[in-house]
């Protein structure tokens, strides 16, 4: 299916100037809030993990700013939170004259766009199940009746995860965005952040390019529709197996030596689809990209420890697997990998014979058999200038490792191949068996080498067609690449190394095509290539 790769400008830039402005006085604190908008017009809950006084309450609360009209909840839990204070009061009126049990919800979470739960994990199970039900059916239960919620965002933090065997996984597993926020890092920006005496709290975003109420629940439609194209879900399949072969290496471990595992329920990837749509919606594209898929290590970890292991299966997924469909080299790679055994067995045979040949010691030295026990080494430069009809002097070496020590001087010469006289005693050589391959090359059939010219240069089309696709891809969808509004423009770098990965196997497919052509059409006559050792060849005509 063709897909329209054309991108609206206009509406990237008002989200691009929308998150400028909600990042304006903030220090390293980008990543944390766009995810925070993302979340919000995805409709879903977002988890910050932090120590105390790293601006995640403000952060929250500028969130709204993004939204016209938008109203706004925050409440810092303990123990002894009611849901009165979470939900609202009971309508003292309503019970006494209707008997019912009604909450006054106005200017609490029910009634707000965007809510901040500041040490979301001390809340109680009764506040807890009513948030289950607020965050998976936008739905609170009021008296007698159900209302709907048109909350946008959750915004929940705290500076600890929810400790296991307090009945906090199912609110756990609700906030599907995770990120953890740290104190300022770099010294310029820490020291920007003290002296600046700017109200943050300020809103400071037009109310021209504001979200309205009406474009928010517009663009839940809008996002549903963008395509998801098969190279993507092809990856995110490579990152399934990826978890769950790392799931099972930890099974196979020493229990003392085993890291948490992953679990990832369908129903978190199908959210996790969600999220990548809305990153290509605002970004203002119809179709899901590579990009957008390095938010998906916010989605999968549990524990802080997780988050480079994510991070590492999902990079090296996009690095391997990135447009694996978009340019399909295997079935090349199959057909050229065929064609090529075909002309290797019909324009060549190997046999194989065992020869003996001198046995070399350290490179340097053959050995004389049956001669002292120790000196018995000659060089092999010593051997190669004798003949058979002089006498020379030679030393003999001994067979320590050093090779060095010598027993005096003896009169050798050669008395036939392989046996040398040495002080007018016979001895030989010692040799070792040496496999020999001797390949008999012959010219194809004519008729033959037109049906290989015929295959090459069809593969050799298919390859060209695949760079001119690598073309204009770049020239259509590769541009807006490092311009993801959501991700470091320095992760495309990853996407742009798989590219040029994929440029060099075509080209050097290329390359073995015309190599083999050249093979057989070089075959003038029939030969034999003796192949020796030390990789020398000796060749000779047949016929």
């Amino acid at each position: 299916m063709e897909i329209n790769t054309e991108i609206d400008k206009k509406f990237r830039k008002r989200i691009q100037t929308i998150l400028k402005n909600l990042d304006q006085g903030l220090y390293e604190r980008s990543d944390i809030v766009k995810l925070s908008l993302l979340s919000a017009i995805s409709s879903e809950s977002i988890f910050m993990l932090g120590p105390p006084g790293v601006a995640k309450s403000l952060i929250a609360r500028r969130l709204k700013f993004a939204f016209k009209d938008a109203t706004s909840f925050e409440y810092l839990m303990h123990r002894f939170s009611t849901p009165d204070e979470v939900f609202g009061p009971i309508s003292i009126s309503k019970l006494k004259n209707e008997d019912k049990l009604e909450r006054m919800i106005e200017n609490y979470l029910p009634g707000a766009n965007i809510a901040f739960l500041d040490e979301i994990w001390k809340a109680g199970p009764s506040i807890q199940n009513t948030l289950l039900t607020i965050i998976n059916e936008k739905i609170f239960r009021n008296g007698g009746k159900e209302l709907l919620v048109d909350l946008y965002g959750l915004v929940a933090a705290s500076n600890e995860l929810p400790e296991e065997g307090q009945g906090l996984d199912a609110l756990w597993d609700r906030f599907l965005i995770r990120i953890l926020v740290l104190n300022i890092e770099d010294r310029k920006n820490f020291e920007q952040m003290i002296v600046n005496t700017s109200d943050l709290y300020t809103d400071e975003i037009s109310d021209t390019i504001k979200i309205t109420r009406e474009e928010y629940r517009q663009w839940q439609t809008l996002r549903d529709e963008i395509i998801v194209p098969q190279e993507i879900l092809e990856l995110i399949h490579h990152i399934r197996i990826k978890i769950e072969n790392y799931n099972q290496d930890q099974l196979e471990k020493e229990s003392s030596e085993r890291e948490k595992s992953f679990y990832i329920s369908d129903r978190r990837w199908k959210k996790i689809m969600k999220i990548l749509r809305t990153s290509a919606f605002l970004n203002g594209r119809k179709f899901v990209d590579l990009m957008d898929c390095f938010l998906i290590p916010y989605m999968l970890w549990d524990e802080p420890e997780q988050i480079q292991i994510v991070n590492t299966i999902v990079k090296e997924s996009i690095r391997h697997k990135g447009y694996t469909l978009l340019l399909n080299l295997e079935p090349i790679n199959k057909e050229l990998t065929k064609i090529t055994e075909e002309i290797t067995t019909e324009t060549s045979s190997l046999k194989i014979k065992k020869v003996k040949k001198l046995k070399e010691y350290k490179s340097k030295y053959y050995k004389v058999n049956d001669f002292n026990n120790h000196y018995c080494f000659i060089k092999k430069e010593d051997y190669n200038n004798l003949n058979n009809k002089d006498s020379k002097k030679i030393l003999l070496y001994d067979k320590n490792d050093s090779y060095d020590n010598y027993d005096g001087s003896y009169y050798c010469y050669k008395v036939e191949k392989f046996k040398i006289s040495v002080d007018d005693d016979v001895y030989e050589i010692e040799r070792k068996e040496f496999e020999e391959k001797e390949i008999y090359t012959k010219k194809p059939h004519d008729l033959l080498i037109n049906s290989w010219d015929n295959q090459i240069d069809n593969l050799k089309s298919r390859i060209t067609e695949n760079l001119e696709k690598i073309t204009i891809y770049k020239k259509a969808d590769l541009k807006f690449l490092n311009q993801n509004l959501f991700i470091d423009s320095k992760k495309s770098d990853i996407i742009f190394e798989r590219i040029e990965e994929l440029e060099t196997q075509l080209h050097q497919l290329d390359l073995k095509c015309n190599e083999q052509q050249n093979n057989y059409h070089s075959i003038k006559k029939d030969e034999k290539v003796i192949v020796q050792s030390k990789s020398k060849t000796r060749r000779s005509k047949r016929g």
